[in-house]
């Protein structure tokens, strides 16, 4: 048992757990138009592997001052691994990116460009520098817009079908939902100038937003079978039970939860959604 909670760990920390949650909305989106493209599913992984392994090996050193969690001695400890593993992920990102860029360069450019902004410091005020992350109420914003470009919109561009906004609407609903667990697991971490939405809501509140989120996301999901026949049966309904589960973790969401509660559950939600649909095939 404790050797697969090792590895558990291992794959959080690694990031390897959340590149398989892009991995999976990705393909879902593919799915969703019979696109082949492969390209585009390895782009988003590796990306999502170099650009959060990158962002916290930035500031694990901060981020052992500011609370002593398992998640932060995780980081520190297979800090050399995880150097050698962003490496490796940046270069197979920009393999996978030169067989898709022609597709969607201006749209790779920009949500390149806000991860970088994201944990860089690019802007200074009264002799300190800030990232774009400090800025308040942004963060869980940019976070729900990068996921949402590039696991639906992205997609979208590579298969070269027409946009269709309201799935876009329906993803960027989903992981503005999901991520707020994160914002609250956050409270004794984040710095008060961040003004999270738990922060500025409480906890209650922030919940609250959360399942709305979910709801409006499954009523986009009813209107797209029933007058847009863009589902089966079968995919719509697992489709609408993976948000169901959603709405149960982001409801349980608390602050003083275990670390595992949202580094596998609340994170696993993405991956919840590709699983069902992918059984959606054969259950129905």
């Amino acid at each position: 048992m404790r050797i697969l909670v090792k590895i558990a760990d291992l794959l959080v920390v690694s990031n390897l757990y959340v590149a398989t949650g892009t991995y999976a909305l990705t393909w879902l989106t593919l799915q969703f138009y019979d696109c082949p493209n492969t390209d585009v599913l390895w782009f988003v992984f590796f990306s999502t592997l170099f650009a959060y392994n990158f962002m916290r090996l930035l500031r694990v050193r901060p981020m052992l001052r500011e609370g002593d969690s398992l998640r932060h001695k995780n980081i520190f400890y297979y800090k050399p691994f995880l150097w050698i593993f962003t490496f490796i992920s940046a270069l197979l990102s920009f393999l996978f990116f030169c067989q898709i860029y022609h597709y969607a360069f201006y749209t790779l450019l920009f949500i390149g460009l806000i991860s970088i902004v994201y944990s860089l410091p690019v802007y200074k005020i009264g002799g300190l520098w800030y990232r774009f992350r400090d800025i308040p109420s942004l963060k869980i914003f940019l976070i729900s817009f990068v996921w949402t470009v590039a696991t639906s919109l992205l997609p979208m561009l590579v298969c070269e079908v027409s946009i269709d906004w309201l799935r876009v609407l329906e993803r960027f609903l989903f992981v503005f939902a999901i991520t707020i667990p994160f914002d609250i697991r956050d409270l004794s971490f984040d710095a008060e100038r961040l003004a999270t939405l738990p922060q500025l809501l409480g906890q209650k509140k922030s919940k609250i937003l959360g399942v709305s989120a979910l709801v409006l996301a499954e009523l986009i999901l009813f209107y797209n079978y029933f007058f847009r026949d863009l589902y089966s049966l079968s995919a719509m309904l697992f489709i609408y039970l993976s948000y169901e589960c959603s709405i149960y973790m982001v409801y349980k969401s608390r602050a003083d939860l275990p670390e595992r509660f949202f580094t596998m559950g609340v994170e696993g939600m993405s991956i919840l959604v590709g699983l069902f649909f992918y059984l959606s095939k054969f259950l129905l």
